[in-house]
């Protein structure tokens, strides 16, 4: 039974050229030495994946950064973004959220980006 994939554009992709993805988010975000206030408050300080709800622009940056070098797929901010690690910074209960904030902003930059330069970015 042949197999129906959700992410084509993706998988079309990979038989067209070999994909350059985007680099160490984490890495990035520790050489920005955020303040806890830019983490949403001293209980979520360390917590990457609520920056896409308490500091967008910074992942934002980097996202840019990485698609301004020429990346064919950039990756969500989603480290950890599930029930039991969120739960440690008390957010279990916003796990949907944050990762529709993520995703909501790697896919709106990555087709910002395959607009402007004219050819398709992903996001996974």
């Amino acid at each position: 039974m042949p197999r129906n994939y959700t992410n084509r554009r993706y998988l079309d992709a990979l038989n067209q050229k070999v994909l350059v993805f985007d680099g160490a988010m984490g890495t990035n975000l520790q050489k920005m030495n955020l303040t806890a206030e830019q983490f949403g408050g001293e209980q979520y300080n360390g917590c990457n994946d609520y920056l896409v709800i308490s500091c967008p622009e910074v992942v934002e940056q980097i996202h840019r950064s990485f698609l301004d070098v020429g990346v064919d797929v950039i990756e969500t901010d989603t480290f950890r973004a599930n029930r039991l690690t969120l739960g440690e910074y008390g957010l279990a209960k916003r796990v949907l959220e944050i990762n529709k904030a993520a995703a909501f902003l790697a896919r709106r930059l990555a087709d910002e980006y395959s607009s402007k330069i004219g050819r398709m970015v992903v996001h996974l």
